[in-house]
């Protein structure tokens, strides 16, 4: 009989929130290595009631992975004024304070804690269903964390924490994150006390872990992110030679305040100014503007006033129609939030595409350590307009020099970063460990 993995992750697809191309890449995985994958996840009316759905995404989950349905409610995504009860209708207020204060004593996470129990039930059912031999909470929500501790407590079941983002630490400063209530803090150092592996996206996080939690160093590993194959398509882009009027592209969710709108278009305006060809090209970002889709008042201004400038925002993208939107660019241009452990997901996209590609974000960033070995990234010395328009008008050189055979060895390069790949290692140490519990 196959082992049985239990995967808890409240967003799944077709959600399209942060996070979930990670949850199906782990679910994907073990899928491959012959494992019967049980995920828990939030209703699919969580996001569809709040435009967070793209429905392209289920085409790219195994049939194989089977997805049990967790009743979720929490009042940042429940819009629907007609089921609110009389007192969240009439004192709102009152009702978020009475809320919040039951969130505590279940679990310290606005808006997720009480999500604990209907967990912890839907754990037991599958357990008791069919026996999980190991069980893997991707946060966050941090409250994804709970199944796996329930069944280790429980049952013994083996269990991981996969850190997709870190819950008690700032990614951005490094430093501890100074809203972090001491109940938070306790729960967290429990729940690695009780892991068997606690996963990390990049190594940064993972040190800062470590140097946290001692004690549990030697059960945390880097397992990083990746690009994804959709439909058997891979992000690369076949060659075709440029025109002196180029378009770079911008992939990836727009957050104001994260997203350095104002460096990027700052340097992108007086590089039209200096360079020909900057000036005879275009910048085209593709992607949701924020969570809801809806720009903020200070996005949309930056917006308009860069569409002056050669700035389109041209919308979201569905992930099936990614290489295609690619293969409309001929340089990208990765503009990250900074902070010493962000990575993000699209680097790997960007790196597997083969085109040019220019960094504007700060080189502490730990995407630096995934593109520093490119043969076709630029990283932009800082953030003033002065070293962004000084990138952006040697990415363009060197996407007008491109040949065949250099776009043939970047796409051969970005290659080792599939989801696939990257998460071999993870999966082949889980396998032993439930292996070695076994016997």
């Amino acid at each position: 009989m196959s082992r049985h993995l239990l995967l808890t992750a409240w967003a799944f697809p077709p959600a399209r929130t942060s996070g979930v191309h990670r949850a199906a890449g782990i679910a994907n995985a073990f899928a491959a290595e012959g494992w019967e994958v049980t995920v828990l996840a939030a209703p699919e009316r969580t996001f569809t009631d709040n435009a967070m759905v793209d429905g392209s995404l289920l085409a790219a989950v195994d049939e194989g992975v089977r997805v049990e349905r967790v009743p979720f409610s929490a009042q940042a995504y429940d819009n629907d004024v007609a089921a609110w009860s009389p007192l969240r209708a009439r004192h709102p207020e009152l009702w978020n304070s009475l809320r919040l204060a039951r969130e505590r004593r279940v679990f310290p996470e606005p808006g997720f804690g009480l999500w604990r129990r209907e967990l912890e039930r839907a754990a037991e059912r599958v357990h008791s269903a069919r026996r999980v031999d190991l069980a893997i909470g991707t946060a966050n929500p941090h409250v994804d964390f709970i199944p796996a501790s329930h069944l280790k407590r429980r049952h013994g079941v083996p269990a991981i924490m996969d850190y997709r983002d870190a819950w008690n630490i700032d990614v951005f400063s490094g430093g501890d994150r100074v809203s972090a209530t001491p109940a938070e803090r306790r729960w967290e150092r429990e729940l690695m006390a009780e892991a068997d592996r606690i996963w990390f996206v990049n190594e940064p996080i993972r040190r800062w872990h470590a140097e946290r939690h001692p004690e549990h160093a030697d059960r945390m590993r880097v397992v990083a992110n990746g690009f994804d194959v959709t439909a058997g398509r891979t992000p690369a882009v076949p060659f075709r030679p440029p025109t002196d009027a180029l378009t770079f592209g911008y992939v990836g969710t727009i957050n104001f305040g994260q997203f350095p709108a104002e460096a990027l278009f700052a340097g992108w305006a007086l590089a039209r100014e200096r360079d020909p060809l900057i000036s005879r090209s275009r910048l085209v970002l593709r992607g949701h503007l924020g969570r809801t889709g809806v720009a903020s008042e200070e996005l949309q201004s930056l917006l308009d006033a860069a569409a002056a400038q050669g700035v389109s925002y041209e919308g979201p993208v569905a992930k099936a129609d990614l290489a295609d939107v690619y293969a409309q660019f001929d340089a990208l241009v990765l503009a990250l939030a900074s902070g010493p452990g962000v990575t993000s997901g699209k680097v790997f996209e960007f790196a597997a595409t083969g085109l040019p590609v220019v960094s504007v974000h700060d080189r502490e960033s730990a995407a630096t350590s995934i593109m520093s070995s490119s043969p076709v990234w630029t990283p932009s010395a800082s953030l003033s307009a002065e070293d962004v328009a000084e990138a952006l008008s040697e990415v363009g050189r060197r996407a007008l020099a491109q040949t065949p055979e250099d776009r043939a060895a970047a796409i051969a390069w970005g290659a080792q970063w599939e989801r696939g790949k990257q998460l071999a290692s993870g999966v082949a140490d889980a396998t032993a460990l439930v292996n070695e519990r076994k016997t």
